[in-house]
């Protein structure tokens, strides 16, 4: 079953994400995880590089913002679910595609750098890909460049 609310959205996590001030969290059986305030694709990858997920049951994240890269992380880290502040078309498509229950409160066509013209260079880095590790191998590369 896929979940897909537009506008705005009844989600116990983003509500604890907003309340958070948080960019990042991951939950286990409703508890919280793994939590990150950095910004962009960062908490992803720490969250796939710290957690242990032996043990762990379904995992669902809380995110800010989730393009085509975080859906391929996500996808990497073994969730269940994703729910989003804004999420991409793209995204929402491959979440769909993967059937991966999702649940976002915006949607937009692209996330953009902060001058808000060129597109995210992770968004970038992970077109054409479609597999979650090699994905995961890219970004971590491209962290590591800047």
């Amino acid at each position: 079953m896929v979940l897909s609310i537009l506008g705005m959205s009844s989600s116990r996590y983003l509500d604890i994400l907003e309340e958070s001030g948080l960019n990042l969290l991951v939950f286990s059986g409703g508890e919280t995880v793994f939590s990150s305030g950095s910004r962009g694709i960062i908490p992803l990858i720490e969250a796939i590089d710290c957690l242990d997920r032996e043990g762990l049951g379904e995992l669902v994240t809380a995110d800010r913002i989730v393009g085509r890269a975080a859906v391929l992380l996500n996808i990497h880290l073994g969730v269940s679910e994703v729910h989003a502040m804004l999420i991409t078309t793209g995204a929402r498509d491959m979440l769909q595609k993967y059937g991966i229950v999702f649940q976002f409160r915006e949607e937009t066509d692209a996330i953009k750098t902060e001058d808000g013209v060129i597109f995210c260079p992770f968004e970038r880095l992970v077109q054409g890909v479609s597999d979650p590790e090699e994905a995961y191998v890219k970004v971590k590369a491209k962290l590591r460049e800047m």
